[in-house]
């Protein structure tokens, strides 16, 4: 795992504004009682604990909605403290951003990934039972304008509408000037009967815009997700990247580690035993060192990438 340090994913919070069909089940989840979460100065404490145990050199904020909990940019600013941390970025679902981008980049936020699954204000809406796209759109939009970047836009693909979502989004990346990754379908706590019907691999799409696009591979460090490629689309050459957990899951080279908003680790979106850090670490340190070690030893790939439980509660 991890060769210079692992990529750890920070979740704040279970709450999110939106109720995305792949994410949550439509009646929502139960949420974490706000009595059961850590002061965020308590996790960014934690995250200096595994920086200095095992090396972290670059934190990603997650929710739910990570703009759903106050204080975040205290939280970018207590990270920037720690000494192994490279790079602080934020998945975000866009909606809550316009307002925030320029604090969270002078508290030291470096870049963003937005969530953005169509262009369709319709299909937007009804994929996140209720959220508009214009809100998400803006948040982009600022975030560019305050250097949150290289902004990367991430989109799940769907069986019923890549057809008309995928060249709408290639559009939209090309219009401003950003990286955008396509995403498998994974089950997290959603009906199996919808997310075996909306599946659609990856190499299907990549098939249809092959057929009269050039698309060049390009390197990458073997830990990345995102296999990427260069498309010329529309005059354009754009840098698509390719998330495949159901087609190629990428499990042998994975470096990334989950910590939850109460302070619970997890070796893997798909890891159904979380390890309770925060206790461990405040019981002691020779103790909580042992038991990390034994629980990262036992990392290994998940039978098959569907959880039962949703994946705002474990960190999207």
């Amino acid at each position: 795992m991890g060769g210079d340090g692992h990529v750890l994913r920070l979740s704040v919070t279970d709450r999110c504004n939106f109720r995305c069909r792949y994410c949550m089940p439509a009646a929502g989840i139960d949420l974490v009682r706000h009595s059961d979460l850590l002061p965020l100065e308590s996790l960014a404490a934690l995250v200096r604990w595994l920086d200095a145990e095992l090396g972290v050199h670059r934190v990603k904020l997650t929710g739910g909605e990570p703009l759903a909990r106050r204080g975040l940019a205290s939280l970018v600013r207590g990270l920037r403290t720690v000494p192994g941390v490279r790079e602080i970025s934020m998945t975000t679902n866009g909606s809550l951003l316009a307002d925030r981008a320029g604090e969270l980049r002078a508290a030291g936020l470096h870049r963003v990934n937005v969530s953005l699954d169509t262009l369709d204000p319709g299909r937007f809406s009804r994929l996140t039972r209720g959220g508009r796209l214009d809100d998400s759109i803006a948040g982009i939009d600022a975030a560019l304008a305050a250097g949150l970047v290289p902004l990367k836009l991430n989109a799940v693909l769907l069986a019923s509408s890549w057809r008309e979502d995928v060249p709408a989004l290639l559009d939209f990346a090309a219009s401003r000037g950003v990286e955008i990754r396509f995403i498998e379908l994974m089950r997290t706590g959603t009906g199996a009967a919808w997310a075996a019907a909306e599946l659609v691999c990856a190499s299907t799409v990549q098939s249809w815009l092959g057929q009269g696009t050039p698309m060049e591979p390009l390197p990458g460090p073997p830990s990345a997700p995102a296999r990427r490629t260069r498309l010329a689309w529309h005059g354009k050459r754009l840098m698509v990247g390719w998330i495949t957990p159901q087609s190629h899951p990428f499990c042998s080279s994975c470096n990334r580690l989950r910590l939850d908003a109460r302070g619970r680790l997890r070796r893997c979106l798909m890891d159904p035993l979380p390890l309770e850090l925060a206790r461990l670490v405040a019981a002691g340190g020779a103790t909580a060192r042992r038991r990390i070690r034994a629980y990262l030893d036992g990392k290994r790939p998940p039978s098959g990438m569907n959880m039962h439980l949703p994946m705002v509660a474990v960190g999207g």
